[in-house]
């Protein structure tokens, strides 16, 4: 087996050690330690020989510029490393490294090979750019490759890269009588240019769901309250629509038929009767009334009054208030096991199994199971609140009006989890005086998807319009709701585009400036990461010439593959033609 020798060379800090770290290992360190001369060793098959890698690292400070040289007799190429995020280092390739090789090495072969392309997009510096490392190379007659050793991006193909030049760069040790180093007689042709990677596209962030927090101040601060709860003799305030969405047992308290009550079974009776309830009849309850001004009117907003049973106290009571708007109850670590005990009763009593589970699980020091069961409740809530009150008019207290369509929808749900509703409602603008208002510059469609998620944490974007609806949601402050849309309509795009992106019905540069004109960037920067990835097909559309300004600059400044390539390949393909006697690695 014949060997062959690597040295690697840089400045320090550039990823010398973890370039090769990450090709003899597979796997990038975890530590940074400082190199000051080290050698690893691979194997890789040329043509189909064999071939022993002996890889030398060497420390790139000014310290060891006299050592340094002692390590490169014998080299049989030079891998010369600058990090795409330090300029400094690519210039100090033409300043430093290059005339020292020159020096000491002349007629190696050189590989210059740009680190840390990782960074690209994420460093605050402003990095390296492919068509600036490739023209570098092309001015110094040298190969480029470029690479990422956290990802493992391009790493095997650059030490594979490096064993070709090596083998094939007739370098004095190659040389046989013949002529340069060859097989079967043959003259190698150069590898063509290296093309380079097109980058992944944008990752789309979804936001957090703040659903649970959002319900829990409306409890905390509980405007638009029709519910009085008496438990030992406090009042607590409340809301029928978010008692009702939570619990079957507070629908038949509230006189509505559950969502999943069985509505073939006609002999079931599925409310409680408020003579029951005052009789004592019902567990929990102890009372129940319509609150009423004192000459016995009706109030302009009704109010239930409800008492609760003396053998719930006051704290089991909020817990379970809070379990039932936000899926878990706030029990702290200094909370009594006579405590989290009542809490499993009133659970019982009030028939909510959930909440028993998660007291259970308090009690056997599980409680790393309850987010898991919080989430799940918010879902199913979400979705009973769906069936229950969305553009229904039970308890219903506003109404919008699009067009010719009446939309019926309830001020909590609304203010609760959107802060332009909250002030729209707030007492300065007039719509807060208003039992019905009418919206503008949204489809009715549109804005009841738009209430769907605010009531539910979901919307319907698969079934409607996703663009629309990312409208919607940007005019209302809801960035979660814009992620999901634009998490969607990026893989609709996907989609649209799979036979053909020339011909495809799809506008992408179009959905770019709807992106950019309604605040949605995630969406807008995969526009152009697109659009830039797929240059000559997007050139090959009528909207291309739609963009200009900053758009077309990065679009031109980032297109693939890139100019410097395609010119590379020209003088390429003009020299040799399409030749088939080349050297491969295998």
């Amino acid at each position: 087996m014949q060997n062959l020798k690597l040295v690697v060379v840089g400045d320090g800090a550039v990823g010398k050690s973890c370039l090769l770290i990450s090709y003899t290992t597979g796997s990038f360190p975890g530590n940074y330690v400082p190199t000051v001369f080290d050698n690893y060793s691979n194997s890789v098959m040329v043509a189909g020989k064999p071939y022993n890698l002996g890889l030398f690292d060497t420390a790139g400070q000014e310290d060891y510029d006299r050592l340094r040289p002692l390590s490169y007799p014998g080299a049989d190429i030079f891998l010369v490393c600058f990090s795409v995020e330090n300029r400094d280092a690519l210039e100090n390739v033409a300043d430093k490294w290059i005339p020292e090789i020159v020096h000491h090495m002349p007629n190696t072969p050189i590989l210059l090979v740009a680190t840390k392309i990782d960074l690209r997009g994420s460093s605050q510096r402003s990095c390296v750019s492919f068509d600036e490392g490739f023209k570098f190379a092309q001015k110094h007659n040298l190969e480029y490759t470029e690479t990422s050793a956290l990802h493992g991006t391009n790493v095997k193909d650059c030490f594979e890269k490096a064993v070709y030049m090596s083998v094939c760069s007739g370098t004095k040790k190659h040389k046989k009588k013949g002529g340069l180093f060859s097989f079967g007689g043959k003259k190698f042709v150069p590898r063509p240019p290296e093309m380079p990677p097109a980058g992944k596209a944008p990752w789309i962030e979804i936001q957090t769901s703040t659903i649970a927090n959002n319900l829990g101040k409306a409890l905390e601060q509980p405007s638009y309250s029709d519910v009085t709860f008496i438990v030992e003799g406090k009042s607590i305030l409340a809301h029928k629509v978010v008692l009702c969405s939570a619990s079957n047992f507070f629908c038949r308290v509230f006189g509505l038929k559950p969502p999943d009550q069985d509505t073939g079974s006609s002999s079931k009776v599925w409310n409680f009767t408020w003579e029951d309830i005052n009789e004592g009849k019902i567990a929990g309850l102890a009372g129940i009334l319509d609150v009423v001004t004192p000459d016995g009117s009706s109030c302009d907003k009704p109010t239930t009054q409800v008492t609760i049973s003396e053998d719930i106290s006051y704290k089991t009571f909020r817990h379970v208030l809070e379990f039932l708007y936000t899926g878990l109850p706030n029990i702290t670590e200094e909370a009594s096991m006579e405590d989290i005990v009542a809490l499993r009763k009133a659970s019982s009593t009030l028939r909510l199994p959930q909440l028993d589970d998660i007291a259970k699980n308090l009690q056997n020091e599980e409680e790393f199971l309850n987010p898991s069961i919080g989430t799940f409740l918010n879902d199913q809530t979400g979705q009973r609140t769906k069936w229950l009150f969305l553009n229904r008019q039970a308890l219903s207290d506003i109404k919008f009006k699009i067009e010719e369509t009446t939309i019926h929808a309830h001020k909590i749900m609304l203010t609760s989890r959107c802060e332009f509703m909250a002030g729209m409602f707030s007492g300065v603008f007039t719509e807060s005086s208003k039992d019905e208002i009418r919206i503008e510059d949204v489809s009715p469609e549109c804005f009841l998807a738009l209430l769907e998620y605010l009531y539910t944490d979901h919307a319907p974007i698969e079934e409607g319009d996703a663009v629309g609806i990312m409208v919607a949601a940007d005019r209302y402050g809801q960035e979660r709701l814009k992620n999901l849309c634009e998490l969607y309509i990026t893989k609709g795009v996907d989609v649209a585009v799979a036979n053909s992106i020339a011909e495809a019905h799809v506008d992408v540069i179009g959905l770019l400036h709807t992106a950019q004109m309604y605040n949605t960037t995630q969406l807008a920067a995969w526009c152009l990461h697109f659009i830039s990835s797929n240059f000559m097909a997007f050139k090959q559309r009528a909207e291309f010439k739609m963009l200009d300004g900053e758009n077309l600059k990065y679009i031109s400044e980032n297109r693939w593959p890139p100019v410097s390539y395609l010119e590379a390949m020209e003088k390429y393909n003009a020299k040799y033609g399409q030749k088939d006697d080349k050297c491969k690695v295998q």
